[in-house]
């Protein structure tokens, strides 16, 4: 597929356009896929991050820094983070050349290295059913194998344009695909294939039931996902079941740069004579067990 052309427009009868323009509004589904692709042949860039995640009844808040190179088949990331855990600041350094994922985790003085083989990570990830839980995602290849996935394993809506400020974007949501949450919920699966609307209150509680990804209209960096916002809809009333959309990770970058500048050897990182742990059987440990439920 040409990762040159512009997202397909929704044409179901009669062609909706954007309110005021002769704009089409493009394929939901199109448009993620597009915005995978062109991160990958994007030149360098970096950006700065802020997340807020509400998991195990744990509020965590973090701000930092992500950055990103394609050479050739390789992708190199790099993701630095300052995490507010209740009271306690704590760093993560994450760095990749797409074979190994090294992590540098920091509180006070003290500092911890471990090592991924991401190779042996994403051969398990290839085997898994159901699908590879999303908290994953961004360790195994950076923005665009989060956005890769989620074009996989979601189903998008017609997305809205919306104006940020004065910052144009396109504001698309997604759930599970039926086939998706089949594996992630044998008990339903007949149900679920026949057409019948899912329990989604039986997934586990780290598990979203949708997202919401807001995706650049721009000319300047087309569909740069300046958001991720996973969710879960709870119950808030049980007597008018009136559903209330619970915010699980939300992840925004802004200030995106270009820098065509970067190479790989500012992605380099060896822990010197500094002790490591090598934590590959760890992550595929977790990996199974996340999976699983």
């Amino acid at each position: 597929q040409d990762v040159t052309t512009e997202p397909r427009a929704t044409r179901s009868g009669s062609s909706a356009a954007i309110p005021g323009t002769s704009e089409l509004v493009p394929d939901g589904q199109e448009l993620v896929a597009q915005a995978a692709q062109r991160l990958l042949v994007a030149p360098g860039l970096e950006a700065k991050t802020r997340q807020s995640v509400e998991v195990f009844g744990q509020h965590l808040v973090g701000s930092g820094a992500y950055s990103q190179l394609t050479n050739g088949p390789r992708l190199y990331l790099k993701l630095d983070l300052k995490l507010q855990v209740a009271d306690q600041v704590r760093t993560l350094r994450q760095i990749s050349d797409g074979d190994s994922l090294w992590e540098v985790q920091g509180q006070g003085e003290q500092q911890t290295f471990s090592h991924v083989n991401l190779g042996r990570l994403r051969d398990v990830a290839r085997r898994m059913q159901p699908a590879v839980p999303p908290t994953y995602w961004m360790a195994l290849g950076g923005i665009p194998r989060l956005l890769a996935e989620l074009e996989k394993n979601f189903a998008f809506q017609s997305p809205q344009a919306i104006q940020i400020g004065a910052h144009p974007v396109w504001s698309v949501q997604g759930q599970w695909k039926p086939e998706v949450l089949a594996t992630m919920l044998p008990d339903q699966k007949d149900a679920i294939l026949a057409g019948q609307d899912p329990r989604l209150s039986a997934l586990p509680s780290q598990v979203p039931h949708g997202v919401t990804l807001i995706l650049g209209r721009d000319k300047i960096i087309p569909l740069f996902p300046y958001s991720f916002s996973f969710h879960r809809d709870v119950v808030a009333d049980e007597e008018t079941g009136v559903i209330e959309r619970v915010a699980l990770v939300t992840w925004e970058l802004f200030e995106v740069r270009i820098r065509p500048e970067f190479r790989p050897s500012d992605f380099d990182f060896r822990p010197n004579n500094q002790d490591f742990q090598e934590r590959t059987d760890h992550y595929v440990a977790r990996l199974k067990a996340a999976a699983e439920g």
